[in-house]
């Protein structure tokens, strides 16, 4: 489980998720990095007790990881809006990337189309204090 804490009214600091390779698809790095930049990004967060979506699917960036090394990595970043965090409670929070068309690159047609949801493996819990 990946948590989050925030202050009631605050929109600071971003919200930001790094985007791991499992080492599984490595054969994919070029579609992966390619796609992740024709992709649109969007947050939601709903609250855990009512069920109530609290943010829907608000506008997100991907950005490059701050890292060192020669290997792109990348983080989903989600800027507060005051409102966002108005009431105090426990959110379950998401990000969508939509992932635009088809990546050509070098003559090869990789087919990219679709929506990959994050965290992937394990629940991501705000808590707005």
């Amino acid at each position: 489980m990946m948590e989050f804490a925030i202050r009631v009214g605050s929109n600071y600091p971003s919200l930001r998720m790094e985007l791991i390779e499992d080492g599984r698809y490595d054969f994919h790095k070029a579609k992966i990095n390619n796609a992740l930049q024709d992709s649109d990004v969007v947050f939601s967060m709903k609250d855990i007790e009512t069920g109530i979506l609290k943010v829907s699917k608000a506008k997100a960036v991907i950005k490059n990881a701050d890292t060192e090394g020669c290997e792109d990595k990348y983080v989903v970043e989600y800027d507060w809006q005051t409102r966002d965090t108005a009431k105090p409670g426990i959110y379950e929070g998401w990000f969508d990337i939509n992932f635009k068309g088809d990546v050509v690159e070098a003559g090869v047609d990789y087919p990219s189309a679709g929506k990959l949801r994050v965290p992937v493996t394990e629940d991501l819990l705000i808590y707005i204090r």
